[in-house]
């Protein structure tokens, strides 16, 4: 059952990820070329005070595509799912709610973790071509809110999608949105490395919000 389950979700993820990993890897090949380009065309003493003494941020084209990435991936899973009112006959399959939903949020994370992971090896390869290693090693504590922002994108918008009520949708939005955004208010390098051990809880808050919206669901008959 549960083998059948995972290959359901690879069966209705493998096109859409096959294209948020071009995406992604597009918009890295982008970050090397317009550093490669900066290099080239100025003194590399330049480039790097920018980096290490102005915190220019060299690859942040790819700030938003963690959470690009998420929400298609929740869209991919669950808008087939409730618009041709697929979910309803899975949930009356002899599996727990909960385990099934679970399924389907490793499935979502582990693609979403294939993608970004090769993501972050190739910017930290470019910048580790072109900077000091302590520049390169700020690549993943940078990155580190985006990719928690994809996250959490992912689930939220899970939650939103299997939320029968309206109101509920609405107010679900409003609340993943302003908490996603405080994602992206820093600048520089590493700005919010302090605050992340403490902002990794959100991601059981959002899968609490998940399962409590997969419960309505199953007892409205959505």
């Amino acid at each position: 059952m549960i083998s059948s389950i995972l290959l359901k979700e690879w069966l209705k993820l493998k096109y859409l990820f096959a294209g948020v990993l071009v995406l992604n890897i597009g918009v890295c090949l982008k970050i090397y070329f317009d550093i490669r380009g900066l290099i080239l065309s100025e003194h590399p003493e330049m480039i790097w005070y920018e980096a290490i003494h102005l915190h220019n941020v060299f690859f942040k084209d790819f700030m938003f595509f963690p959470l690009v990435t998420g929400l298609v991936l929740a869209a991919a899973q669950f808008v087939p799912e409730i618009i041709r009112r697929r979910m309803r006959i899975s949930l009356h399959l002899p599996l727990h709610r909960d385990l099934l939903i679970l399924l389907s949020v490793v499935t979502g994370l582990f693609f979403f973790m294939v993608a970004v992971g090769i993501s972050v090896v190739l910017v930290y390869s470019t910048m580790r071509s072109w900077f000091p290693l302590e520049v390169s090693m700020t690549v993943l504590t940078t990155m580190g809110p985006w990719i928690l922002a994809g996250i959490l994108g992912y689930l939220g918008g899970m939650a939103v999608l299997l939320e029968p009520l309206k109101t509920r949708k609405v107010f679900l939005t409003i609340v993943f949105s302003v908490i996603i955004s405080v994602m992206y208010m820093g600048v520089g390098y590493g700005w919010m490395s302090p605050a992340m051990p403490y902002l990794v809880w959100l991601v059981p808050l959002f899968l609490f919000c998940v399962f409590n919206s997969g419960q309505r669901f199953q007892q409205r008959g959505a």
